[in-house]
This record gives C-alpha cells, sequence and structure tokens, in this order.
C-alpha cells in the first residue's frame, strides 16, 4: 500500500502542476523540461511548442488508478503475494513481457516481467495503465469522472478496465466481488 500511495502522490503532483500551468503563456526553461520528461513518460506526443500542449491528452494520462482497485488486483494477480510469479518475479499483476524485452535468469517465471522490487511492479502496472493503447477506454471513463466531477472510486472504475484479462466481464465482475468482499482490510492499509 505505501507503494500505491507513493505512485498517486508523484502522478497528483504532475497532475496538479499541470493544471496549473495549462493557461500560462510564459514558460521557464525548467517548466519546458519538466513538462517535456511528463509528455515522455506518458508516451504524449508534443512538439516542444507551449502553444501547442496536448492538455486534453496529458491530463487523461497523468491521473491516479484507486489505490483500493489496485490493491485487489495485486491480490487477485499474486494470490495475495503467494504465487511464483509475485514471489520470484517481484510480479504482483501479472504482466507479461513485451516483445523481445524478456530476460529469464535465475528460475524467473518465464514470459513475465521480473521486478527488483514489488515498488518497480506497482510502477510499471501504472505506467501500463495509463500510457497503453489497450486501457484508452479506461483514461477516457476516468477523464470523463473528472469532467462531471465525480469521485474516481474503485468501484466506479473496476469494470471499466477492459483488455485487462481474456477471461473479459467476467474477470472484472470477479474483482468487484473480490474488493467488495475485501474492503474493510483494503481500507485499513489506506
Amino acid at each position: 500500500m505505501p507503494f500505491i500511495k507513493n505512485q498517486n502522490a508523484k502522478i497528483n503532483s504532475d497532475r496538479n502542476w499541470l493544471i496549473s500551468k495549462q493557461y500560462e503563456s510564459r514558460w521557464s526553461p525548467s517548466e519546458r523540461a519538466r513538462l517535456k520528461d511528463i509528455a515522455q513518460r506518458y508516451k504524449v506526443k508534443w512538439s516542444g511548442n507551449t502553444r501547442k500542449v496536448p492538455w486534453n491528452s496529458l491530463l487523461e494520462r497523468v491521473d491516479i488508478i484507486p489505490g483500493s482497485m489496485v490493491a485487489t488486483m495485486a491480490a487477485a494477480e499474486s494470490g495475495w503475494g503467494t504465487s511464483k510469479l509475485a514471489r520470484s518475479n517481484n510480479n504482483l499483476f501479472g504482466m507479461k513481457c513485451g516483445r523481445g524485452k524478456c530476460s529469464s535468469t535465475g528460475g524467473k517465471v518465464k514470459g513475465y516481467s521480473n521486478f527488483n522490487s514489488v515498488k518497480e511492479s506497482v510502477e510499471a502496472y501504472v505506467v501500463n495503465i495509463n500510457t497503453h493503447p489497450a486501457y484508452n477506454s479506461f483514461r477516457k471513463s476516468r477523464a470523463q469522472l473528472r469532467k462531471t466531477d465525480q469521485e474516481v472510486t474503485a468501484t466506479a472504475m473496476i469494470h471499466k478496465l477492459k483488455g485487462y484479462s481474456t477471461r473479459g466481464s467476467s474477470y472484472n465482475n470477479f474483482l468487484l466481488s473480490m474488493y467488495q468482499d475485501n474492503q474493510r482490510l483494503i481500507a485499513a492499509h489506506m
């Protein structure tokens, strides 16, 4: 949970900064550099022209994932941290390797991403959800909640996560049920 909170705090910091800069006409070199860094981390194309910043794309991607949703997915995917994938690869989310980016050494689970720490696993999961094309509908739904001043909660977002599992909506139903059954436990650690 501390890793999830820390990751969401970093995201909120970047998001709040972006919102504060959205209507600025003057940019310092360090502000331009920060914007360039954020755009690169979130895989948003930007020409470098501060008059043509892709604000909608940035704000759609630079946003939190509800901590209780992340915790539920980690528990579901890793068997509460007991799976071989979690223990050997520090991979709490069942994330597979990208094409040609898989190194399996030292008895690690082949075909799945290997992380040096749980913190790295959480960071990679958040980047994946906030940037991968498969989760575009999740990001659009989250942005729609923001536009209508609704809270971005696990309950609101779990069913928006299309494409995470080959099980489709039955996986989302399973996640929602798991979240509801363990809501007090998860909230106690938030």
